[in-house]
């Protein structure tokens, strides 16, 4: 069995608790354990289609928190899981979301032991003990929020957005003039980045898209063969990768990639393989990497004076789902974006109390005009 030891605790916390010697488990505990541990690897794997990365960082939690306590699972106790808690949430400082999900897993994995009647007879049956959930709302930390962030990502203002891509017009233009080596970049970072907002897309997304991940919206002929880009984004709890269809909703889009793979990405080609699928290349000819662009973005900030304002290019998807909310409905920013719940939208909603306040006053006003209609009706 791998064990990983913890690390010491300072003296002025031993008195609140001890780190545990290395330890193994009994033979007989040992087998029954890694086939509780196997099975739940396999349904995490199998039946809820979760990535390796995912369940072979929680089995590495599942098997700390085993060498903390020094005991099999039905024997684990809600003293020892608060220990472990003041371990990993104060000793070693973990960020709260961290230690959230430490939780999180241990409870999973417990409550998995205790739906599953086999394992829940073979524990009673063999050691006289019954499985039970140590971890509770009491001594859990609460989801509160679904990120703890130090700073949480502003969005964008629309002048913030007009004045953005205004300096990449301005940028363009001067280099242009003077022909330098920046150009056919800040012409790709236009195309990149307006995309990025329109779309509303992560960054990771941007970088994977292809020539080929558009396709046309039959009901809007408008936009051409821009009508919907298709996405792999991020899944959710530990699932892989999940496809989307986002429809574009920037009438400026189309006339703006169109230009940019017609005209602009050809000139990346140079140094690239012939068959090269990559939307976005860089200077070398290959698929944009996420360092360039960050960079580049931060580039573009710089241009437009915007640098103090802590801006990152998640910063755009944050832009896009406020503005779209200003547009269209929340199921349907929502779907564009890729959220499965309607909760994490609005956490990247970002309206001025000058917007709430217009659409208060609109509201009331339309409900006085409703009444005062009814009443010219009855005179």
């Amino acid at each position: 069995m791998v064990t990983r030891k913890l690390r010491s605790i300072p003296e002025s916390h031993q008195g609140a608790t001890m780190a545990p010697p290395v330890f193994r488990l009994p033979d007989k505990d040992e087998v029954l354990f890694r086939t509780m541990l196997e099975a739940y690897v396999t349904r995490r794997l199998g039946a809820l289609r979760h990535q390796h990365k995912s369940v072979d960082r929680d089995t590495r939690i599942i098997l700390e928190f085993l060498q903390f306590s020094g005991k099999a699972p039905w024997y684990w106790t809600e003293e020892g899981f608060e220990k472990w808690s003041y371990e990993i949430g104060v000793v070693r400082a973990l960020a709260v979301s961290s230690q959230r999900h430490y939780q999180g897993t241990i409870r999973s994995f417990l409550a998995y032991l205790i739906e599953n009647l086999n394992f829940r007879n073979a524990v009673h049956r063999e050691y006289g003990v019954d499985l039970v959930q140590i971890c509770h709302p009491e001594n859990c930390i609460p989801h509160i929020s679904e990120r703890e962030l130090i700073r949480e990502r502003p969005a964008l203002t629309h002048a913030e957005i007009d004045q953005f891509f205004n300096a990449y017009d301005i940028a363009i233009t001067e280099a242009a003039s003077f022909n330098t080596k920046d150009l056919r970049p800040l012409q790709r970072d236009k195309a990149m980045f307006y995309l990025t907002y329109a779309a509303g897309l992560r960054a990771s997304e941007v970088i994977g898209l292809n020539v080929s991940s558009f396709q046309p919206n039959p009901d809007i002929p408008e936009l051409g063969a821009y009508g919907f880009v298709s996405v792999w984004g991020k899944g959710s709890r530990g699932s892989g990768p999940k496809h989307r269809m986002v429809p574009l909703t920037h009438l400026p889009t189309s006339a703006l990639l169109t230009w940019y793979i017609q005209e602009i990405r050809p000139l990346f080609m140079d140094l690239s393989n012939a068959n090269e699928k990559a939307l976005f290349l860089s200077e070398r000819g290959r698929r944009i990497a996420l360092s360039t662009f960050e960079a580049r973005f931060q580039h573009g900030i710089a241009l437009a004076g915007l640098e103090d304002h802590g801006f990152t290019p998640h910063c755009l998807r944050h832009s896009s789902v406020t503005h779209e909310s200003q547009r269209f409905s929340g199921e349907m920013v929502r779907r564009k974006h890729g959220h499965t719940y309607q909760a994490t939208t609005q956490g990247y909603m970002h309206h001025p109390d000058e917007f709430v306040n217009e659409e208060i006053t609109r509201a009331i006003g339309s409900q006085l005009d409703a009444l005062l209609g009814k009443n010219e009706d009855k005179e």
